[in-house]
C-alpha cells in the first residue's frame, strides 16, 4: 500500500483500493438495530436530553424554539472548529500583511528578526538565533532560492505551515550551497523550471498554495562570515535576475500571534481571497460561507453570524489552549511530562506534511500552530546530528501550574550534546512569546543557552536554572529567568544538532521544582 503525496493531495495506489476492499467484505454486522431500539433513542413528542441542553419535539418535529437553538448550536460550533482549523493560515496571513504593511515590501524580499522587541511578534522565537523571514509567490513563475555553502538552518514552508523542505545544513545540500526551485499549484508551466539553463545543483518542491515564507537563520562566531553569508542568499523569480533586498527589522514590535475577536476572522477573510482552495477544505468553506466568511465578497457578517464568531474565537482559543497545556495524546508525552512540541507518534504529532495514511491531522495541527510558527522535515523527524528537538513542559513537580510569583529550580545534571547548540528559552502562556520582563530591573533576558548566554557550571558539568520573581541572586544572573507576578510562564528547551541521547530518553530532561528561597541552589 502506497501513498503518493502530490499538490496537498493524496493519490490512492491500485494494491490500497485492493486491501480496503478486502476489509470492507470481512465487516458484518451480526446484530444490526431492531426498531424498538430506534424508536428508544428519540421519543416522537417529548424531550430530547442531550450534552448542550434539552430539546422538545412534537410529532418528531422540532418545536419553533428548538429549531432557532439547534440553528445557533451549529453556527457556535462551527465557528469554534473553524478557528481551530484557520490557525496556521491566520498566522502567516498576518506576517505576511504586517510586512507590506510596515517595510516597502515585495516578494521576494527578507526581514531581519535581531532585536528583543523583533523577536517577541513571532510565535515562540528563540533568543539564540538571529532570524530572517522572506515571502515568495509562485502564481506567475517559480521562485528560485540560491542557498549559499555555510551553517544555514531555515526552511521553506507554505501559508498552511506545510514545509516541503529544509535549506541550509539540514537540508538535501547539507550546508555546501545549492539551489531550491519552488513551484505552486497555479506556476504557469512556460515559468517552470529549466533544467538545462539551471544546471545540475538544484531541486525543485512544490508547495500546496500559491505563497510561502522562507525562514533562515546563520549560525557562527565569525561575524564577518556570517554577514557574507547572509549577503550571498538570494531570492528571485524564475527567469528574472537575482537580488534580494533584506529589511532591518528596525525594532518593530510585528506580530504573527492569531488575533482575538473579529480581528481573527478579518485576517482569514483575506488568506481565503489571497490563496488557492485545497479541496480538502472545500466543506469549512462551506462552513464559512454559512458566517458571512466567503470568497470574493465583502466580509460583512450580520448580527447573527458576528455573535457566533465571536463566540467561537473564544471558545475555539479555549480549545487550542487545553490542547497545548492540558496534552492528553500519549505520543508526544516525555519523563516527567515535557512534551514534544513537533514530531512524538504519527497521527499525534506533525510530521512532514500533516497527513497520514488515513487522515490529515487536525488536533495537532491547532495545537502547535496556537503554540508556534513554522516547522520543516528536520524539526519533526529526529535524525540524530541531523534534526532541531523541541520540548516543552507546564506544569512543576507537584503537577501545579507555572506561576510568575513562585519561585523554581531547574537541575540540569549536564548540558544536551548537540552539534549546534542547545537552549532554554521562557514564555508567557497569554501570547506564547517571549516573556515581556523588560520593565523589571535586572529583568530581560529570558535564554540560557550553550552560545550567548552561558549558565556557570559545577566542575561535573552539572548546573542550576532558577526562575522567580525577585532580582537574580548576587552573582548568579546568567543561571537566572525573572519572571512576572500575576503571569504564568513555560519552558522550551531546544537541541540543534542533537544527538540520539536527546530522543532515546537516555538524556534526563530536568524537573522543575518549586521551592521558597534560592539560598542552598546559589552557592
Amino acid at each position: 500500500m502506497e501513498i503518493f503525496p502530490t499538490a496537498g493531495l493524496a493519490v490512492i495506489s491500485t494494491s490500497m483500493v485492493l486491501a480496503v476492499s478486502a476489509l470492507a467484505e470481512e465487516i458484518r454486522l451480526t446484530d444490526i438495530q431492531t426498531e424498538e431500539e430506534f424508536a428508544s433513542e428519540m421519543p416522537v413528542t417529548g424531550m430530547v436530553e442531550t450534552f448542550f441542553g434539552d430539546f422538545q419535539l412534537e410529532h418528531s418535529f422540532p418545536t419553533a424554539q428548538t429549531a432557532d437553538r439547534i440553528y445557533e448550536l451549529i453556527d457556535h460550533q462551527r465557528a469554534a472548529q473553524l478557528y481551530l482549523w484557520a490557525l496556521p493560515i491566520v498566522a502567516q496571513e498576518r506576517l505576511a500583511q504586517n510586512y507590506f504593511s510596515n517595510f516597502d515590501f515585495k516578494y521576494g524580499d527578507f526581514v531581519r528578526i535581531e532585536s528583543f522587541n523583533e523577536r517577541r511578534g513571532y510565535l515562540t522565537a528563540n533568543e539564540t538565533t538571529n532570524y530572517a523571514l522572506g515571502l515568495l509567490n509562485t502564481d506567475r513563475a517559480a521562485t528560485v532560492l540560491d542557498v549559499p555553502p555555510g551553517v544555514v538552518i531555515g526552511m521553506v514552508i507554505d501559508m498552511w505551515q506545510e514545509s516541503p523542505t529544509d535549506i541550509g545544513i539540514f537540508g538535501p545540500f547539507e550546508g555546501k550551497g545549492g539551489r531550491h526551485v519552488i513551484v505552486g499549484p497555479n506556476t504557469p508551466q512556460d515559468m517552470r523550471p529549466d533544467q538545462q539553463k539551471l544546471g545540475d545543483d538544484f531541486q525543485v518542491h512544490e508547495i500546496g498554495t500559491d505563497r510561502a515564507v522562507v525562514l533562515a537563520r546563520v549560525a557562527g562566531a565569525d561575524v564577518e562570515v556570517v554577514q557574507k553569508t547572509w549577503d550571498q542568499i538570494q531570492m528571485y523569480q524564475y527567469g528574472a535576475e537575482p537580488a534580494t533586498v533584506v529589511h532591518a527589522g528596525g525594532d518593530k514590535f510585528l506580530p504573527t500571534i492569531q488575533p482575538r475577536g473579529m480581528a481573527f476572522w478579518e485576517v482569514l477573510h483575506a488568506a481565503i481571497n489571497n490563496e488557492v482552495l485545497s479541496e480538502r477544505d472545500r466543506f469549512f468553506m462551506y462552513w464559512l460561507r454559512t458566517l458571512g466568511v466567503e470568497r470574493g465578497k465583502p466580509f460583512e457578517p450580520n448580527e447573527r453570524q458576528t455573535a457566533a464568531l465571536l463566540d467561537g474565537a473564544k471558545v475555539g482559543e479555549m480549545m487550542a489552549k487545553s490542547f497545548v497545556f492540558s496534552e492528553r495524546l500519549d505520543g508526544v508525552l516525555r519523563e516527567y511530562d515535557w512534551r514534544y512540541v513537533l514530531g512524538g507518534e504519527w497521527g499525534d504529532g506533525i510530521k512532514y506534511d500533516q497527513s497520514t495514511q488515513n487522515f490529515d491531522i487536525f488536533d495537532p495541527r491547532a495545537r502547535y500552530t496556537y503554540e508556534a510558527q513554522l516547522t520543516s522535515p528536520s524539526m519533526t523527524v529526529p535524525r540524530p546530528g541531523k534534526a532541531q528537538g523541541y520540548v516543552a513542559k507546564f506544569e512543576d513537580s507537584d503537577g501545579e501550574r507555572l506561576k510568575g510569583e513562585e519561585r523554581y529550580v531547574m537541575e540540569f545534571q549536564r548540558e544536551p550534546k548537540t552539534d549546534l547548540f542547545w537552549s532554554l528559552t521562557i514564555y508567557d502562556p497569554d501570547t506564547r512569546v517571549l516573556l515581556d520582563n523588560r520593565g523589571l530591573e535586572s529583568g530581560d533576558d529570558v535564554t540560557i543557552d550553550s552560545l550567548g548566554h552561558q549558565p556557570k557550571k559545577n566542575d561535573d558539568g552539572s548546573f542550576v536554572v532558577m526562575l522567580g520573581p525577585d532580582p537574580a541572586p548576587e552573582g548568579w544572573e546568567s543561571n537566572y529567568v525573572r519572571t512576572l507576578p500575576g503571569r504564568g510562564w513555560f519552558p522550551y528547551i531546544r537541541a540543534y544538532g542533537a544527538h540520539a541521547e536527546f530522543y532515546d530518553g537516555t538524556y534526563q530532561l530536568p524537573n522543575i521544582h518549586r521551592v521558597d528561597s534560592f539560598d542552598e541552589y546559589a552557592k
